[in-house]
Protein backbone atom coordinates (compact mmCIF):
# COMPACT_ATOMS: atom_id res chain seq x y z
CA UNK A 1 0.00 0.00 0.00
CA UNK A 2 1.35 3.37 -1.07
CA UNK A 3 1.92 6.38 1.26
CA UNK A 4 -0.65 8.38 0.15
CA UNK A 5 -3.26 5.63 0.61
CA UNK A 6 -2.02 4.98 4.44
CA UNK A 7 -2.32 8.84 4.70
CA UNK A 8 -6.14 8.96 3.46
CA UNK A 9 -6.70 5.97 5.64
CA UNK A 10 -5.43 7.06 9.07
CA UNK A 11 -7.10 10.54 7.83
CA UNK A 12 -10.24 8.81 7.45
CA UNK A 13 -10.18 7.08 10.49
CA UNK A 14 -9.19 10.52 12.51
CA UNK A 15 -12.26 12.55 10.86
CA UNK A 16 -14.67 9.28 11.71
CA UNK A 17 -13.40 9.71 15.89
CA UNK A 18 -13.80 13.20 15.48
CA UNK A 19 -17.16 13.01 13.84
CA UNK A 20 -18.45 10.53 15.91
CA UNK A 21 -17.29 12.14 19.44
CA UNK A 22 -19.44 14.92 18.66
CA UNK A 23 -22.35 13.01 17.61
CA UNK A 24 -22.74 12.72 21.49
CA UNK A 25 -24.61 10.44 23.81
CA UNK A 26 -28.18 11.16 24.68
CA UNK A 27 -28.69 8.94 27.36
CA UNK A 28 -25.41 10.32 29.02
CA UNK A 29 -26.88 14.15 27.86
CA UNK A 30 -30.03 12.85 29.84
CA UNK A 31 -28.10 12.70 33.10
CA UNK A 32 -25.92 15.20 32.79
CA UNK A 33 -29.37 17.43 31.84
CA UNK A 34 -31.83 16.44 34.51
CA UNK A 35 -30.22 17.88 37.75
CA UNK A 36 -27.90 20.76 35.95
CA UNK A 37 -30.42 22.25 33.44
CA UNK A 38 -33.79 21.09 34.64
CA UNK A 39 -33.25 21.11 38.28
CA UNK A 40 -30.70 23.21 39.08
CA UNK A 41 -31.79 26.40 36.48
CA UNK A 42 -34.87 25.82 34.84
CA UNK A 43 -37.11 24.89 38.06
CA UNK A 44 -34.87 27.60 40.37
CA UNK A 45 -36.51 30.10 37.91
CA UNK A 46 -40.03 29.06 38.43
CA UNK A 47 -40.31 27.98 35.19
CA UNK A 48 -43.18 25.58 36.14
CA UNK A 49 -42.44 23.27 33.09
CA UNK A 50 -38.76 23.12 32.86
CA UNK A 51 -38.97 21.61 29.35
CA UNK A 52 -41.18 24.94 28.31
CA UNK A 53 -38.11 26.65 27.25
CA UNK A 54 -36.97 23.76 24.43
CA UNK A 55 -41.21 23.61 22.93
CA UNK A 56 -41.82 27.65 22.95
CA UNK A 57 -42.78 29.58 19.80
CA UNK A 58 -39.06 31.21 19.89
CA UNK A 59 -36.71 28.26 20.53
CA UNK A 60 -33.11 28.15 19.18
CA UNK A 61 -33.75 27.82 15.36
CA UNK A 62 -30.54 25.91 14.51
CA UNK A 63 -28.23 23.34 15.65
CA UNK A 64 -25.00 26.09 16.19
CA UNK A 65 -27.63 27.87 18.23
CA UNK A 66 -28.21 25.02 20.56
CA UNK A 67 -24.52 24.44 20.78
CA UNK A 68 -23.56 27.91 21.66
CA UNK A 69 -26.32 28.28 24.20
CA UNK A 70 -25.54 24.86 25.98
CA UNK A 71 -21.83 26.44 25.92
CA UNK A 72 -23.08 29.31 27.13
CA UNK A 73 -25.29 27.87 29.71
CA UNK A 74 -22.06 25.27 30.95
CA UNK A 75 -19.93 27.94 31.14
CA UNK A 76 -21.22 30.97 32.16
CA UNK A 77 -24.63 30.29 34.37
CA UNK A 78 -24.11 26.35 35.56
CA UNK A 79 -20.38 26.75 35.67
CA UNK A 80 -20.75 23.15 35.65
CA UNK A 81 -17.26 22.34 34.26
CA UNK A 82 -18.92 20.31 31.78
CA UNK A 83 -16.05 19.04 29.33
CA UNK A 84 -16.68 19.55 25.73
CA UNK A 85 -17.81 15.98 25.27
CA UNK A 86 -20.56 16.48 28.67
CA UNK A 87 -21.62 19.39 26.40
CA UNK A 88 -22.08 17.57 22.99
CA UNK A 89 -24.09 14.88 24.65
CA UNK A 90 -26.18 17.46 26.49
CA UNK A 91 -27.16 18.88 22.71
CA UNK A 92 -27.13 15.46 21.47
CA UNK A 93 -30.31 14.96 24.51
CA UNK A 94 -31.57 17.89 23.91
CA UNK A 95 -31.67 17.64 19.94
CA UNK A 96 -33.22 13.94 19.91
CA UNK A 97 -36.15 15.02 22.44
CA UNK A 98 -36.74 18.38 21.45
CA UNK A 99 -35.54 20.30 18.75
CA UNK A 100 -34.80 17.46 15.58
CA UNK A 101 -32.11 19.54 13.78
CA UNK A 102 -30.49 17.58 11.28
Amino acid sequence: MGYGKVLGLGLAVVVLGVASAWAGDVAKGKELHDPSCAGACHAAKGAGDVNALYTRKNRKDSLEKLKAQVAFCNQQVLNSKWFPEDEADVVAYLNATFYHFK
